[in-house]
């Protein structure tokens, strides 16, 4: 009814009655963009073969991402081109003419699936980047504890040597003293006791420190113990810095 020149147009074409929206006609390229014969087509209402619209698809106009129902009720993505025509022996006719977009709805799921991909590539390394940066911390913490253990271990070596010495020969001077005459040992026994006490304060700052640079810091060390103020102060604000620099790396 409609000619040759219908048959070999590029494109995709449906005619339909504008009373009744059934399908009269319907080209080769429609048939195989819609995977059904002309036969099949024939007499379907347009709102049949559509999966998603919003639109009558009756008034003239481009509908763009129309989908259609192919064989299988397989989604088929088309801008619909809608047109009025009007013929002496059938009456008004609606003109679809259907321009294939499932490629490009094709090729932009994968770039949605490529970027999803990306996205989730970038946030598992920005997490693996965060957790070396943690461990590089970790690391640089024990490099810097291990690093303070030496120097309180040399300090301690250093002034435990001479201490221990110093008790030693305390000891043999209170021995000494103790075998001399009561009226000798008056005189010296008070000033003995009071090296002795001397003695005992540096054996105990001492310990301070070496107690000031283990994990748990001044928790080691025996609380009632009484420290000069200038060394409770500065050792306090030691054990602080140390608290402080865990919890401030801490996961």
């Amino acid at each position: 009814m409609f000619g040759l020149s219908f048959e070999t147009l590029s494109d995709a074409v449906l005619i339909a009655s504008a009373a009744t929206t059934k399908i009269l006609a319907a080209n080769r390229r429609a048939a195989e963009l819609l995977g059904r014969p002309v036969s099949e087509l024939q007499g379907l209402a347009i709102a049949a073969l559509a999966l998603e619209v919003d639109e009558d698809l009756v008034a003239p106009g481009v509908y763009e991402d129309v989908v259609l129902r192919g064989s299988g009720d397989f989604p088929i993505y088309v801008a619909m081109q809608i047109d009025r025509l009007a013929a002496p022996e059938a009456g008004e006719l609606v003109i679809y003419t259907l321009r294939d977009l499932s490629p490009r709805r094709s090729l932009e799921g994968e770039v949605v699936a490529k970027h999803r991909a990306l996205f989730i590539a970038h946030r598992q390394l920005t997490e693996a980047k965060a957790e070396l940066e943690h461990r590089n911390r970790e690391v640089a913490m024990l490099a810097w504890r291990a690093a303070m253990g030496e120097v309180v271990a040399g300090i301690a070596h250093h002034l435990n040597n001479p201490v221990a010495a110093l008790a030693s020969t305390l000891r043999r001077l209170a021995r000494a003293v103790a075998a001399l005459p009561a009226p000798q040992r008056a005189d010296l026994e008070p000033i003995l006791a009071r090296v002795d006490k001397l003695a005992s304060r540096v054996e105990t700052n001492v310990g301070a420190i070496v107690s000031a640079s283990r994990t748990d810091a001044l928790e080691s060390f025996e609380k009632d113990v009484e420290l000069p103020p200038e060394l409770a102060t500065a050792l306090a604000k030691f054990s602080v810095t140390i608290d402080d620099h865990r919890r401030r790396h801490s996961p």
